[in-house]
C-alpha cells in the first residue's frame, strides 16, 4: 500500500513559492487517525481531528525539510516548532488528512522525528493565539488601519454621521462608503444605535427641553437666561458610541489566521445584520480621535507662588473667607507642574472654566501656619463644654457670573477639619499638607468659578493670647507653590469628539481577544467548522442543524465487524444535571437593576434546564463575553412614568447608576460589549397619535460660544429580535410573533412589549423555538437528553476511500437503525484491522410529549397567540399541526384536549368542563412539568409593574423624593409631579364598594427672590426652569404655606440687610375638567405674620392656578430691596373620580361598560 506525506514549507517572500516536500516514512509505517466531531460531554468544546504520534526516519530528505533541527546551534532556520506547516497524508492517490504536520521531538541517538497531523479546525485557534480583538485592524507597521474611521458631523436630518450608519451611506475618513453590498438592503458595517450615555434622555410633548428643544428654543432659553442655564436642557449629539457588524470581524479574524470561510450562515442576511456595540469600556461619553490635539490632555494643576489666606484673628465670632489663589500655570524648574495644557485656568481671575462633563472633582492643598485659633465647643464627660481644639472649614466653589463671584448660591461645599495640638493653653497646627476635594458635578460646560475657604466664625482658643493665621503659608508640591489646584478628568471630550476622525480600533475593548470573541460567537450559535475536502484552508461553517441535515446517506451494514463486541448504551454519561446558557452580568442601567432589585431573572434572558435523569451529573455552559442589550423607552421626564409620547421608539441606557445613601447618583462605568440586531433601514418617529412626529426630535452640540440643536425624524430600530418595521402593516410598527428571531437563549419578551415596535405584552414569548437554545442548540442537545437517545461502540471495516469520502453530517445505516459519527479511533492508514467507531442514533424530534395527541395551535395562523381570550390553549391534532383551531360555539372544540398534552406543556385541567374524556387547558407558567419549569418559569417573566420597580428611583437621583403611605405599590401612579425636596403620605379608600379618592400629602420646600415691589415666584432650589407643579383633572387641593423672607440687597435705610419676616397663609382649590376654582380669599388667607420689633410688614404671597400649573407669588412693597424667601408648602391633593357624575347614578351603559355619553358632554340616564 502506497502512504505518502506531503507537507508544505511557506514562502520566505513574495519572490518564491511554496515548496512541497515529499516526507520519507518508515518501511513499514504506523500511523494511526483520529477524527471526531466534537466532545460530546462539552459540546462549547470543539476538538479537531488528529492523528498518534508517528516517526519519521533521518533522511537527507526529511532533514532538509526539518532543516535539522536537532542542531541546537543552527540558527536562521526558516524550519520553527511554533509554526505551522500544511500537510496532506495520502494512500495511493486518495487524500486521508489534511491539516498541520507538527514536529514534538527528536529522537538523535534513534535517529527519528517523532510528528502529529492536526486538523486545520484545530490550527485556527492556535494561530490565533492570544491577539486581540482590535488587533484584526492592525497592519504591518503595527499601524491601525483606518478603513472604518470616519467623522462625527451633522450637516442636516439626513446627512449626518448617525444617520448615515442606520442608511449605510457613511464614509470613511477616504471618502470610501463603509458598507456591506452583499445584503439586502446593503447594511453599512458601523451602526450607531440610540444606546443613551448620560442623563435626562427625555422627550415631553407639553415642554420644549431636551429631545423636544429646537434650535428656536434654545435661542429664546439663551436669550432670556444663558447658555450654562440653557445646557441644562440638552441632550448631547456626541454621547451615542458605534457598533461594528460582527460578519465583520469574523471575516477578518479568518482571513488574519490565514484561513478563508464558506458559510451560508456568516454570510446570510441574518447574521449579517448583527452588531456589536462598542466603546464601553471607556467609561466616558466621548469617543477616542485620531485627530492630532483634539483630546484634552485629562489633568491641569496650578499653583501660587505667594502666601495667601492671611487674616488678624479677634474674640469676635468674626466669619472667614479667604479666595484661594493660582498665578502661576507654566512648570517650574525641573517639575513637571504647574501646568495647564487645555487653558481651563485664568490666572490673573483665579477663575477655574469647565470644558468637559468628566470634570468632576477639583482638588485643593495648601499647609497653613495656624496658633491660637477656635470656632466650636466640645463636651468632655465630668468635665463640662471646652473650646474644641480642632478648627472646622468649608472648602466653597462659588459661580463666577460675568466676572463677578456670586456669593448667593454655591455648586457644591464641603466640610473639612483641621487637627490642632494643644500646647499649654494655646493650639497650633503641626501637620503636614492638607488635601481637600470640591465636587464640580454641578457645574455645567463653560460655566466658570472660584475657590473659597469659609468658616462660619473664628475666635481665639486662648482668649488671653495672640493668634496667627496663613493658610497658604508653607510650600506644598514641586517647587515653591504655597497651593495646588488640581483637576484630573478622563482625556475624551464630547465637544472635542465632533467634527472628529472616530478612532474605531480604539472603541474596541483591548482586553477582548480575538479567541474570546470566536469562540461566543461559534458557541451562540452552535457552528460546526469542518475544512474544505477541496481546500484545507476553507472553512465550512455553518449551524449544527444546517451542518447535521447537509450530510449523505451511507449503508455500513456490511462494514460492520461482528466478530467484535458491539456496545448500545444510553447517553447518560454524556449528560449534564444543569443546562446553563447565559451571557455576562453588566452595570448598565437594566442590567444593574435586575441584579440589584430582581436577582432571580439575573442575567436577563438566560436558559436555566434541570435535567431530570437522577444520574446526571455536572453542567453545561458557555463562556460569554456580552452582556445582553436590554431595550426600554423614551421618558417623558425623571419620574419613569410608563406613558410615553414616542410610541414606536426604543432605545437602550448605557449609562449607570451608584447607590450613596440609598440615592441613586448618575455613573458611566465600564460595560461589557453587547449584541443586537439591526433592522436595516431607519423608520420615522410616531407621535402619539399615530402619526410622523412633528418636528421630529433633537439632539444638541453644546459649544462655548452657544448650543447647536440637531433635528432629526428618523431612528434605527435596535432589538435582540429580528423585527423589521419599515417592512412591516402598519408602517414604522412591529408585531413580534413566533416566527421572530431573538438573540435572547430564553423566550424573554421585551421589558417594554407595549411599544408599537414589539406590540408583544405577554409574560414570556411564544419564540421559544426560536430563541439562541430553541434554534441553535435544543436539535444538537435533544439527540443527546432524550429517553429514545443511544450510543453505539462497534466496530467498522473501513478502507482509505471511506476515510476520504465520510463527513460527520453523513447519516449511517447500521442494522435498521440511523446514526451519526461522533468519533473514528485509531484508523489504522496501513492496516486491514477494523476501526472503533462511535455512533449516536439519530433522531428526527426530541418526543417531549407521551400518550399525547395534540400540539398548541394558534387561531390565526401567525403564531402570535396560542390562547383563546388569553386564558385558554388552543390544540390542533397531532397528524394536522397547522390547523386552525375550532372555537365556534356551542362545543369549542380546539380548546379540548387530554389530560396529558395539558400537563406536558405545562396547563391546568379545567376538570368541570369534559368532552369525552378531553378537557380544556389554562396556561399556568407556575406549573409546568420540571423538565420546563426553568425555561418557563416566573424567572423568566417581567411584568409592567415588575418592571416599573426596577428603575424606580434611579432616573431621578436626588430629585426623587421620601414617599410613604399605604397606596405605595409598583401599580400606583403619581398625582403631583415629584421633586426632591418634597416629602410624599400616599392614600386611598380601602373599600370598592364605597366612593374612590386617592390622594397625596405633600411637605415641600420652594425657594425664590423679589427685586423691589416686582411680583417674584418661588421653584424648587428656585429654578424658574424647574418642572412645574402641573395639577391634574378632578382634583381638590388644601394648601398650607409657611414662609420666610430676609432682605439681602438694595439701598434701603428702613429695611437694612438681614431684616427678616415670617408669614403663614392657607387657601384651597378645585379643578374640574380644566375649570379652577379657588376656596375663599382670593391668592389666599393670612394666617399669621410675624416681623421684628418697629418694622412693618411688607411681605406678602399671592397664590393660583394658571392654566392648570400652581404657583407661589412673592409680593414685596418695597421698591428698594432685594429679597430671598424660602417656603414650606404642606398640601392636600386628592383625586375624586365622581366629581363630574353621580357616585350612585343610573347610567345607561354601552355593551363593553363604558357609560354613554352625548353630544352635550352630558351623560345618559337609565329609564
Amino acid at each position: 500500500m502506497n502512504i505518502r506525506l506531503v507537507a508544505y514549507r511557506k514562502a520566505t517572500s513574495a519572490a518564491t513559492s511554496d515548496t512541497a516536500y515529499n516526507l520519507d516514512l518508515q518501511e513499514t509505517p504506523s500511523i494511526s487517525l483520529n477524527f471526531q466531531f466534537s466532545d460530546i460531554k462539552k459540546p462549547e468544546s470543539r476538538k479537531g481531528s488528529y492523528s498518534q504520534t508517528f516517526k519519521l526516519p533521518f533522511t537527507d530528505n526529511n532533514n532538509e525539510f526539518f532543516q535539522n533541527w536537532y542542531g541546537v546551534n543552527l540558527s536562521t532556520l526558516v524550519y520553527s516548532t511554533r509554526k505551522s506547516f500544511d500537510a496532506i497524508l495520502y494512500v495511493g492517490t486518495v487524500p486521508q488528512f489534511e491539516g498541520q504536520l507538527q514536529l514534538k521531538s527528536v529522537y538523535k541517538k534513534a535517529e527519528f522525528y517523532e510528528v502529529v497531523l492536526m486538523s486545520n479546525t484545530a490550527t485556527l485557534f492556535s494561530e490565533i493565539g492570544e491577539k486581540k480583538l482590535k488587533d484584526v485592524f492592525k497592519e504591518d507597521d503595527n499601524t491601525f488601519n483606518q478603513d472604518l474611521n470616519h467623522q462625527l458631523i451633522y450637516t442636516s436630518s439626513t446627512d449626518n454621521t448617525l444617520y448615515n450608519s442606520w442608511n449605510a451611506t457613511l464614509v470613511n475618513t477616504a471618502g470610501d462608503l463603509i458598507k456591506d453590498t452583499s445584503l439586502t438592503p446593503d447594511i453599512s458595517k458601523i451602526v450607531y444605535p440610540l444606546s443613551v450615555t448620560q442623563e435626562k434622555f427625555y422627550y415631553d410633548d407639553n415642554q420644549d427641553f431636551y429631545l423636544n428643544m429646537s434650535q428656536a428654543n434654545v435661542n429664546t432659553l439663551i436669550a432670556d437666561y444663558d447658555i450654562p442655564s440653557a445646557s441644562l436642557f440638552t441632550v448631547n449629539f456626541t454621547q451615542f458610541r458605534p457598533s461594528i457588524q460582527i460578519k465583520e470581524l469574523f471575516k477578518l479574524i479568518i482571513a488574519k489566521a490565514g484561513f478563508n470561510y464558506t458559510s451560508t450562515f456568516i454570510d446570510g442576511d441574518y447574521f449579517g445584520n448583527i452588531f456589536m456595540t462598542l466603546g464601553g469600556h471607556l467609561e466616558a461619553s466621548a469617543l477616542p480621535t485620531t485627530t492630532a490635539n483634539l483630546n484634552p490632555s485629562g489633568f491641569f494643576q496650578v499653583g501660587n507662588f505667594e502666601q495667601w489666606g492671611e487674616d488678624t484673628i479677634l474674640n469676635v465670632n468674626q466669619p472667614f473667607s479667604a479666595l484661594v489663589p493660582a498665578n502661576i500655570i507654566t512648570p517650574n524648574t525641573n517639575c513637571t507642574i504647574p501646568n495647564d495644557p487645555d487653558n481651563v485656568w485664568n490666572e490673573t481671575e483665579d477663575t477655574f472654566t469647565k470644558t468637559e462633563f468628566t470634570q468632576q472633582q477639583a482638588i485643593i492643598e495648601f499647609k497653613p501656619d495656624l496658633q491660637n485659633l477656635n470656632n466650636g465647643f466640645v463636651t468632655v464627660p465630668n468635665v463640662g463644654v471646652l473650646p474644641d481644639p480642632d478648627v472646622h472649614f468649608k472648602l466653597v466653589v462659588r459661580r463666577v457670573i460675568n466676572g463677578d463671584t456670586d456669593f448667593n448660591s454655591f455648586i457644591s461645599s464641603t466640610d473639612f477639619t483641621i487637627f490642632m495640638t494643644v500646647d499649654g493653653l494655646n493650639n497650633e497646627y503641626s501637620g503636614g499638607a492638607i488635601e481637600v476635594s470640591a465636587s464640580l458635578t454641578n457645574m455645567t460646560i463653560g460655566e466658570s468659578c472660584r475657590f473659597y475657604i469659609e468658616a462660619d466664625y473664628l475666635n481665639r482658643y486662648n482668649s488671653g493670647q495672640p493668634s496667627q493665621f496663613k493658610l497658604g503659608a508653607f510650600d506644598v508640591g514641586c517647587g515653591s507653590m504655597k497651593s495646588s489646584i488640581r483637576v484630573d478628568w478622563l482625556p475624551l471630550s464630547l465637544e472635542n469628539s465632533y467634527s472628529g476622525e472616530i478612532d474605531v480600533p480604539a472603541c474596541i475593548n483591548p482586553d477582548i481577544t480575538q479567541k474570546q470573541f470566536l469562540k461566543d460567537i461559534l458557541q451562540r450559535f452552535n457552528l460546526v467548522v469542518s475544512t474544505s475536502p477541496e481546500d484545507d484552508t476553507n472553512l465550512i461553517i455553518e449551524p449544527y442543524n444546517d451542518f447535521i441535515n447537509g450530510g449523505e446517506l451511507k449503508h455500513w451494514t456490511d462494514k460492520l465487524d461482528t466478530s467484535k463486541e458491539i456496545i448500545v448504551k444510553d447517553t447518560t454519561t454524556l449528560q449534564q444535571k444543569e443546562i446553563k446558557l447565559s451571557d455576562q452580568e453588566d452595570i448598565d442601567l437594566y442590567n444593574k437593576s435586575i441584579k440589584d432589585r430582581n436577582p432571580e431573572i439575573n442575567v436577563f434572558g438566560k436558559l436555566n434546564i434541570t435535567n431530570s435523569n437522577e444520574f446526571a451529573k455536572g453542567e453545561l455552559k458557555n463562556e460569554s463575553i456580552f452582556s445582553p442589550f436590554i431595550n426600554s423607552q423614551v421618558f417623558i421626564n425623571d419620574q419613569e412614568d410608563f406613558s410615553t409620547y414616542l410610541p414606536n421608539v426604543t432605545v437602550q441606557y448605557e449609562r449607570s447608576f451608584d447607590l450613596k445613601d440609598g440615592v441613586a447618583e448618575y455613573k458611566l462605568g465600564k460595560t461589557k460589549p453587547k449584541l443586537f440586531y439591526y433592522s436595516g433601514t431607519p423608520v420615522d418617529v410616531l407621535g402619539i397619535n399615530g402619526d410622523a412626529l412633528v418636528g421630529g426630535y433633537n439632539f444638541h452640540l453644546i459649544k462655548s460660544d452657544g448650543i447647536d440643536a440637531f433635528n432629526f425624524t428618523k431612528y434605527p430600530v435596535c432589538s435582540p429580535f429580528d423585527i423589521k418595521p419599515s417592512e412591516a402593516a402598519p408602517v414604522n410598527e412591529y408585531t413580534l410573533t413566533d416566527e421572530n428571531l431573538s438573540l435572547y437563549w430564553n423566550a424573554t419578551p421585551p421589558l417594554f412589549g407595549a411599544l408599537s415596535v414589539f406590540n408583544y405584552t405577554n409574560n414570556f414569548g411564544n419564540w421559544f423555538n426560536n430563541t439562541l437554545y430553541g434554534k441553535y442548540w435544543k436539535p444538537y442537545l435533544d439527540n443527546i437528553y432524550s429517553a429514545n437517545a443511544r450510543i453505539m461502540e462497534c466496530y467498522l471495516n473501513l478502507n482509505s476511500v471511506d476515510i476520504f469520502n465520510f463527513k460527520f453530517n453523513d447519516e449511517i445505516f447500521i442494522n435498521d437503525t440511523y446514526w451519526k459519527i461522533l468519533t473514528i479511533s485509531n484508523y489504522q492508514v496501513s492496516g486491514e484491522a477494523s476501526t472503533k467507531v462511535t455512533l449516536i442514533k439519530s433522531l428526527d424530534t426530541f418526543e417531549t410529549c407521551q400518550d399525547c395527541d395534540y400540539v398548541i395551535g394558534n387561531i390565526d395562523g401567525s403564531g402570535s397567540t396560542n390562547l383563546y381570550g388569553n386564558y385558554y390553549y388552543m390544540w390542533c391534532p397531532e397528524g394536522t399541526p397547522n390547523c386552525v383551531p375550532d372555537i365556534s360555539p356551542p362545543f369549542y372544540l380546539g380548546l379540548y384536549t387530554s389530560i396529558e398534552c395539558c400537563e406536558c406543556n405545562g396547563g391546568d385541567v379545567y376538570y368541570p368542563m369534559n368532552q369525552d374524556g378531553l378537557y380544556p387547558c389554562t396556561a399556568n407558567a407556575n406549573s409546568l412539568p420540571l423538565r420546563l419549569l426553568n425555561i418557563f418559569s416566573r424567572d423568566s417573566i417581567m411584568t409592567i409593574g415588575q418592571t416599573k420597580t426596577l428603575i424606580s428611583g434611579i432616573l431621578a437621583g436626588r430629585n426623587n423624593p421620601l414617599t410613604r403611605g399605604i397606596d405605595t405599590n409598583k401599580y400606583s401612579q403619581s398625582i403631583f409631579p415629584k421633586y426632591g425636596n418634597d416629602i410624599i403620605i400616599k392614600y386611598n379608600t380601602d373599600l370598592r364598594s364605597q366612593p374612590i379618592l386617592n390622594g397625596e400629602n405633600h411637605r415641600i420646600i420652594l425657594t425664590g427672590n423679589t427685586t423691589g415691589n416686582t411680583r417674584g415666584y418661588a421653584f424648587i432650589q428656585g429654578n424658574p426652569l424647574s418642572k412645574s407643579m402641573q395639577i391634574p383633572n378632578n382634583t381638590n387641593i388644601n394648601i398650607r404655606v409657611k414662609g420666610i423672607s430676609t432682605v439681602i440687597g438694595g439701598t434701603s435705610a428702613t429695611y437694612a440687610l438681614g431684616s427678616t419676616e415670617a408669614f403663614a397663609y392657607y387657601t384651597a382649590f378645585k379643578v374640574v375638567d380644566s375649570v379652577t376654582t379657588q376656596l375663599g380669599t382670593a391668592g389666599g388667607t393670612v394666617e399669621f405674620s410675624l416681623k421684628e420689633s418697629g418694622a412693618g410688614g411688607v411681605c406678602s404671597l399671592y397664590i393660583d392656578i394658571n392654566q392648570q400649573l400652581l404657583r407661589f407669588g412673592l409680593d414685596d412693597s418695597q421698591t428698594d430691596t432685594n429679597r430671598i424667601w424660602e417656603l414650606s408648602v404642606d398640601m392636600d391633593i386628592n383625586q375624586v373620580a365622581n366629581m363630574t357624575f353621580d357616585y350612585d347614578g343610573n347610567w345607561a351603559l354601552f355593551q363593553n361598560g363604558d357609560i354613554i355619553q352625548l353630544q352635550n358632554g352630558d351623560y345618559l340616564l337609565w329609564n
